[in-house]
């Protein structure tokens, strides 16, 4: 991926978590030039997991309950998404990363 495909990725991830902050229900968002940086809804997903589990890595390991709090105060529309898709699609490694947080937030584990 060069770097205009990069700016590109990271533009539409910024964008779709937006739109997931403003909406407040979790749903993700799709706009049919997604599907050239995702490839299709189940990859924005993927992709919206894994800058979950980045930023976790980056700014909350080891698991500091605190900081885990204050991530998913700063990012509710994605925490909300990635709720609903594992209620969807099951645990993930990913998923069971982030299910310290549902508890912290009043939510199930």
């Amino acid at each position: 991926m060069g770097w205009p495909e990069t700016h590109r990725y990271y533009a539409a991830l910024r964008q779709v978590e937006q739109d997931l902050d403003h909406a407040g229900d979790g749903t993700v968002p799709w706009r049919a030039e997604y599907a050239e940086i995702f490839g299709d809804r189940r990859g924005l997903l993927l992709a919206l997991r894994r800058r979950w589990d980045l930023m976790v890595q980056a700014q909350a390991e080891p698991p500091a309950a605190q900081r885990l709090r204050e991530l998913a105060e700063e990012h509710p529309g994605l925490v909300r998404a990635l709720h609903l898709d594992t209620a969807r699609f099951g645990a993930t490694k990913s998923a069971r990363r982030w299910a310290p947080v549902r508890c912290l937030l009043g939510g199930a584990a």
